[in-house]
């Protein structure tokens, strides 16, 4: 206890460190009093900590009220919100986006402003389960720079560049083929493609004149993403003009585009940014009030047999709602075999299909003659089961069709899909096991918090933040 005669104590300096207010009488306290006091009440301070160390840990505590260990944590925050406040590429400014197979054909990059409203549904009642987030994304602007990472954020707009892959070209074609079975059919048949983002947008723009489109993408690109978003993203941006001139009839039945990496495994929180998203799918009496009665999942391999985890609790309610639920693989769609099938290299142009090959069913237009263009060369038509013989066959396995269009032939594929009937199932995003259908941690990243203010200093994986200059390392 102090006399009445000792001045009172008061803080009369700040550190110029985030978050930690400096108090100088502590330190002067400390260098006044006499040596042996002053190990004392180390000691004490060491004892309290748990801690049995030697004189360089007496020097660490003497040095903490300086160290950034002391001075910030750790915490997770939503990471879709951490880029809309502090930027698409928050935590990694100076990294930057790989594409694969980047085209040559002629961008117009000020169209990127209108890409949420391209491609979206043409029918009002579908638009509100459309999910525009990721189209969103090139013209975003950042609300505040992190205060301890003031890097500065290049516009995404400026950073994508348009991709058409062979993946891509092979989905467009398998989107075509889907496309001609239900053109002018009416909308009793919702479809579902869950395929990896690139593969997912070319199939929708293959399928966009029989089918309006809904694009549920609810994530942003990042240079170290879980989820290679940018290459969706500039998926999207070559097929843009197809999409933003293209119809839907006025029946035309829904088609809810999924990207099949969102749920990709987040293990390294030090490195990788957790970018995942969950399905967002219409709840059973929404699909019926679109007029829906049978479900197709459209997923890439017929070896796939069963839904991702987050569809299961939505695909149980449809058919438990008398919605059937099937599924197909793309690959059930496929060219005849002995018509040449011509994959150019990327961004490659005028290459022209053999005279000889024949018109399919709504798919053998030319890019010259698709609305908004299309892929650089002449389209070969593909089919169901890959024959003209077997294309109506897709009716018998799918018998949805009023009246009902027989096939020739049946496919000889194998095709477990059209058995398909989901059942329940555990997953990580049972309603019981975790409320909100998502996962602890699902879609979060470390961020670097100012203990003192609150004040978010930058995200954990930034090799540039401050605390990260100071100390080498980060606390919490």
């Amino acid at each position: 206890m102090t006399s009445t005669t000792d001045p009172p104590f008061q803080r009369d300096a700040f550190l110029d460190k985030p978050g930690i207010v400096g108090a100088r009488w502590w330190q002067d306290g400390l260098a006044q009093s006499d040596p042996i006091a002053r190990r004392r009440a180390l000691m004490a301070l060491l004892i309290v900590g748990g801690a049995a160390v030697g004189i360089g840990g007496i020097v660490a505590i003497g040095s903490a009220v300086s160290s950034s260990d002391s001075d910030t944590k750790s915490e997770p925050r939503p990471s879709l919100e951490m880029q809309k406040q502090y930027g698409w590429n928050f935590g990694a400014t100076t990294e930057v986006l790989t594409f694969d197979g980047v085209s040559t054909r002629a961008f117009d990059r000020t169209a990127l402003a209108r890409m949420s409203d391209d491609l979206a549904p043409k029918s009002a009642t579908l638009r509100r389960y459309y999910v525009p987030t990721l189209f969103q994304s090139p013209t975003a602007i950042p609300l505040a720079v992190p205060e301890g990472d003031p890097g500065t954020v290049q516009p995404l707009k400026d950073a994508l560049s348009p991709i058409f892959t062979q993946a891509m070209d092979l989905a467009y074609r398998r989107g075509k083929a889907l496309a001609s079975l239900f053109d002018g059919r009416g909308g009793d048949v919702a479809v579902v493609v869950d395929l990896a983002g690139p593969e997912a947008v070319a199939f929708a723009a293959g399928a966009a004149g029989a089918f309006d489109i809904a694009f549920t993408f609810d994530n942003w690109p990042h240079p170290r993403g879980v989820v290679a978003a940018h290459q969706t993203l500039a998926a999207a941006a070559y097929f843009q003009p197809l999409f933003a001139r293209h119809y839907a009839p006025a029946n035309a039945p829904p088609m809810f585009v999924l990207d099949r990496q969102r749920l990709a495994p987040y293990t390294d929180a030090a490195n990788q940014f957790d970018n995942r998203h969950i399905a967002r799918l219409p709840a059973i009496a929404d699909l019926r009030a679109l007029g829906a009665k049978h479900v197709l999942y459209v997923t890439p391999l017929d070896s796939e047999t069963t839904e991702l985890d987050d569809l299961n609790e939505s695909f149980v309610a449809y058919d438990r709602g008398a919605v059937s639920v099937r599924m197909v693989a793309a690959t059930a769609f496929g060219p005849e075999p002995l018509m040449p099938v011509l994959l150019p290299s990327p961004g490659a142009a005028g290459t022209k299909a053999d005279a000889g090959t024949k018109a399919d069913a709504g798919t053998g237009a030319t890019s010259a003659s698709m609305p908004g263009g299309g892929p650089p060369f002449d389209l070969t038509p593909w089919f169901y089961g890959s024959s003209t013989e077997t294309h109506d066959w897709f009716w018998t396995d799918y018998p949805w069709a009023t009246p009902v269009h027989p096939g020739k032939h049946a496919p000889t594929m194998s095709n477990a899909g059209k058995s398909y009937q989901p059942r329940p199932r555990s997953t990580p995003f049972s309603a019981a096991a975790a409320p909100g259908a998502r996962p602890p941690g699902f879609g979060m990243t470390p961020v670097i918090i100012a203990v003192g203010t609150g004040i978010i200093l930058g995200a954990a994986i930034s090799r540039s933040g401050s605390w990260n200059r100071s100390s080498g390392g980060w606390g919490g």
